[in-house]
């Protein structure tokens, strides 16, 4: 089966409709001279001959029988001083015939015509519809023209025709659309292992072979992304797995300080040491295992007490400003006494978070860290003393890999930070936001975890 234009398949439905309107035309033709040749129908130009005849029987009898009248003709027979004497219409339409043939002299008057038969004795006026019509009384009162029920008829049958063809035809061309909706579908769905089939439509087939070469660059382009993709996990998780060695020396070093004698300033240090480690293997795990999966990290939620875990964010905080000395000002405010968390990630969050403010601040000056609760979530807000977030980083700092504001540009983070950041907040159904004070210029981190 070869290829058509729409054009083409228009026409032809539009060769259908017109002959089917000429055969409906004829077909009906037919049938009306076959009414009119048995007597069905009077056709205008048969009525006018009867009505003639008639006439001529009526100047030429003396009596007037109304019985020998056609069915279609109304008469009134008056004296020769107008007075009536006989008729088939009622007195007012009687009276109104007679005055437009005697006094306004007219022979017609719409829809009926006038003849004046003037005998010796009376005058007969007959009235008729110069129209084709039925000899059936019964439906001539129902439709007076023969030639309007035709045309409705005909309009009737038009109607159908037309409404058939269209049904036919948008059928038909919708077969050949849902081809094209279905490759999208499946495009969208990114199963691309398929062929495109032909529609049979020269102006489908054309969209249809876009759409092929859409799938064609897609498929490669998601190919070329997944061996990107694998190349930089398998670099991460080699990475992850290089971390442990060190992060091993470090503990082990961390222990050793635990044999000698320390004051208290140092046993703090020792502490910091130990407890980071500890959670930066934690992280390097939980890093690998994200790196052996499709789907990323997944949470470990459970109910967690709210004062341990801020307890656990404070003394995280005052261990990196200690570092820098920087002044922690810490102000907290909270009723719930369990969250339901993820206590890992999320203190990765504010490690990530907490660091970057730290890094941004000048010696000797304070970062600020606010935890209240507010309707049904937990917000903390951290300020820093920094040069704030640029336009830009306000709405691209938390894009993988993003470190375009120099300003911010962290030389540990690579362009994670805020990415790691704020999918972990997601994963919790929180919000993760940033923003300058409008006081200090600095920059404004803020979270909200639902409660």
């Amino acid at each position: 089966m070869g290829v058509k234009k729409l054009r083409s398949i228009f026409m032809k439905y539009i060769l259908i409709v017109a002959v089917g309107i000429l055969c409906i035309i004829f077909l009906n033709a037919g049938l009306y001279m076959l009414a009119a040749k048995t007597n069905v129908i009077y056709p205008a130009v048969e009525v006018e001959k009867l009505v003639s005849a008639v006439k001529e029987d009526l100047q030429t009898s003396s009596k007037f029988s109304p019985d020998e009248l056609p069915s279609f003709i109304e008469y009134a027979r008056f004296d020769l001083s107008g007075k009536l004497q006989q008729s088939s219409l009622d007195a007012a339409e009687a009276e109104l015939i007679w005055n437009n043939c005697i006094v306004n002299k007219k022979e017609s008057d719409t829809p009926y015509r006038f003849l004046l038969v003037e005998r010796e004795n009376d005058i007969i006026i007959l009235r008729y519809r110069f129209t084709a019509q039925f000899s059936n009384s019964v439906f001539r009162k129902i439709i007076p023209t023969a030639d309007l029920l035709m045309v409705i008829i005909i309009l009737i049958e038009v109607i159908a025709l037309l409404f058939s063809v269209s049904y036919f035809f948008g059928k038909y061309t919708g077969k050949k659309i849902e081809k094209m909706l279905l490759v999208t579908q499946k495009i969208k769905e990114q199963n691309l292992d398929f062929t495109i089939e032909s529609s049979g439509i020269f102006e489908i087939d054309q969209a249809l072979n876009a759409l092929d070469d859409m799938k064609i660059a897609l498929k490669q382009s998601l190919t070329e992304q997944w061996r990107a993709n694998k190349i930089q996990q398998e670099q991460i998780s080699s990475l992850a797995h290089d971390l442990k060695t060190p992060l091993t020396i470090i503990r082990g070093n961390a222990d050793l300080l635990y044999d000698t004698p320390l004051n208290e300033e140092q046993k703090e240090c020792t502490d910091f040491i130990e407890n980071n480690s500890i959670q930066m293997q934690s992280y390097i795990q939980t890093l690998i295992e994200a790196t052996k999966s499709n789907k990323g990290f997944v949470l470990q939620v459970q109910s967690v007490n709210t004062s341990d875990f801020l307890s656990e964010i404070r003394n995280q905080a005052k261990g990196l400003c200690s570092i820098k000395g920087i002044f922690l000002d810490y102000i907290e405010h909270y009723e719930t006494s369990h969250i339901n968390i993820d206590r890992t990630q999320l203190l990765r969050v504010f490690e990530n978070i907490l660091s970057n403010a730290v890094e941004h601040t000048p010696e000797n000056a304070s970062i600020s860290l606010v935890i209240t609760e507010e309707e049904n979530y937990l917000k903390a807000v951290v300020r820093d003393m920094g040069k704030g977030f640029s336009s830009e980083a306000l709405n691209r700092a938390t894009e993988q890999f993003y470190m375009g504001d120099e300003s911010r540009s962290s030389k540990s983070h690579h362009g994670m930070g805020f990415y790691i950041a704020n999918a972990i907040i997601n994963q919790h159904s929180g919000k993760l936001v940033l923003s300058n004070d409008k006081v200090t210029s600095g920059a404004v981190v803020t979270i909200q975890i639902p409660i």
